[in-house]
């Protein structure tokens, strides 16, 4: 709010609310929302985590190192879908098969909204 200069009375004569303005902030300062998930094991398939990185800097490979040395050793590829697309399949499982996730190698860059599961020996 300081580096656009309101305070939280104008804010709401603007019919800025508390949902907005993380997103706000998020914007200002160049961030996104990317997600991990399905969970593993089994009964976590359900998991999604959301994760904050600098807008275009984090790789598939450098998500993997965030979430664990060991995935990050063990790093296959990354299966990789907008969270919007995987919103309008009732799972991950029957996205896939529809073909809406696809497989990143190393070097992927993130892009907003991804969510990415690790594939890992």
């Amino acid at each position: 709010l300081e580096a656009l200069r309101m305070d939280a009375k104008e804010c709401l004569e603007l019919g800025l609310s508390h949902r907005v303005l993380p997103t706000m902030v998020r914007q200002l300062l160049g961030l996104d929302l990317v997600y991990t998930g399905p969970g593993v094991p089994r009964e976590n398939t359900e998991t999604v985590k959301a994760h904050l990185v600098r807008r275009g800097s984090l790789t598939a490979e450098g998500l993997a190192g965030r979430l664990h040395g060991d995935i990050l050793r063990g790093f296959v590829c990354a299966e990789v879908a907008p969270a919007a697309t995987l919103l309008q399949h009732a799972s991950y499982s029957r996205a896939k098969d529809a073909g809406c996730v696809r497989t990143e190698g190393r070097g992927y860059v993130l892009a907003p909204s991804d969510v990415v599961l690790v594939k890992w020996r």
